[in-house]
């Protein structure tokens, strides 16, 4: 276990997830849940697509640690942000390269995520999948480096 992933709770946090208010814990739960009609309706009347549900995950954030393709997708239909970044600096190209997400993954490529960015460590997410050997996407992340 590294510094980047020990403890319960959220890869980047000890605590868990941070109390929050209505609707936006409504978000989280739905996100989380992968309910997607309810994220959109959230979306729809108001909560951010980028909004903090603490320490700087976003809803990207959270689907993507939770493998949750659908909700993802809607995400990005949003305009998502591939360039937010938690406390630990993960962006969503880190939280995919850990979850080892080969779906969501070409998701995120797709919609020109980055593989140079670095995480408060220095890591990018080519590293993360290199040091903790998520061979699938590691070996995705390698083809999309050569293209681009």
């Amino acid at each position: 276990m590294t510094k980047e992933t020990e403890g319960n709770g959220c890869q980047q946090c000890k605590k868990g997830p941070p109390a929050l208010p209505e609707p936006l814990a409504a978000l989280r739960e739905a996100v989380l849940d992968g309910r997607v009609a309810e994220v959109e309706e959230l979306l729809a009347n108001g909560q951010s697509v980028d909004a903090d549900f603490g320490s700087g995950a976003t809803p990207m954030h959270m689907a993507i640690q939770e493998g949750r393709v659908e909700v993802v997708k809607t995400l990005l239909a949003r305009g998502a942000d591939l360039t937010s970044v938690t406390r630990a600096g993960w962006t969503p190209g880190h939280m995919v390269a850990f979850a080892n997400n080969v779906e969501i993954a070409e998701l995120l490529l797709a919609a020109g995520m980055s593989l140079s960015a670095t995480n408060i460590h220095g890591h990018t997410p080519l590293d993360l999948a290199k040091t903790h050997n998520k061979a699938e996407v590691l070996a995705l992340f390698k083809k999309a480096g050569k293209k681009g």
